[in-house]
């Protein structure tokens, strides 16, 4: 099983820190308009905001990317793509390559900084998403998946096509 790229930890937290910066700069604009406006409200309501503020940087900047770094793993095998997610309910998705549709990568801002990529597949009823890996093994893994999904599909066996009919007869009782 393979892991997210090491620096995925640095994506995360610098996420978490922009969203640390918004609600410091919202707890800063209520007390200005509190002090501005002379609103007699008590500082023990600051206080209680600071210290979810500093439980938010302790949680999200410090922990949280350590621990999804710890426990997701993803697998692209001959037959399927193994998904294992989930910091404390673990969650494994397997997804045969006759179900995908399609399969496309996502890169923002910070992630092209730091050489990432998410690797999104999708299926008629769902999909999975391999979060925050390297663009150079994304672009392997795509070009992968999209040769297993051709030979699949044009398999003479039609093999494809007999799994969906199985899948859908399966369904109906």
């Amino acid at each position: 099983m393979k892991q997210m790229h090491k620096s995925s930890i640095k994506v995360m937290r610098m996420g978490a820190f922009i969203q640390v910066m918004i609600f410091t700069f919202i707890i800063a604009i209520f007390y200005c308009v509190t002090w501005y406006f002379a609103l007699p409200i008590s500082k023990v309501v600051f206080i209680i905001l600071a210290a979810l503020l500093l439980l938010d940087i302790l949680w999200y900047i410090v922990l949280k990317p350590i621990l999804i770094y710890d426990s997701n793993y993803y697998d692209v095998g001959d037959d399927e793509i193994v998904l294992l997610t989930g910091i404390w309910n673990k969650e494994e998705l397997i997804v045969p390559y006759v179900k995908i549709q399609n399969v496309e990568t996502e890169q923002g801002p910070v992630m092209k900084r730091y050489h990432l990529k998410s690797l999104t597949v999708h299926t008629a009823e769902n999909g999975l998403s391999i979060q925050l890996i390297h663009e150079d093994e994304a672009s392997v893994l795509k070009a992968s998946i999209n040769q297993k999904m051709r030979e699949v599909e044009n398999d003479d066996n039609g093999d494809r096509h007999r799994y969906i009919r199985n899948q859908q007869s399966e369904s109906v009782y």
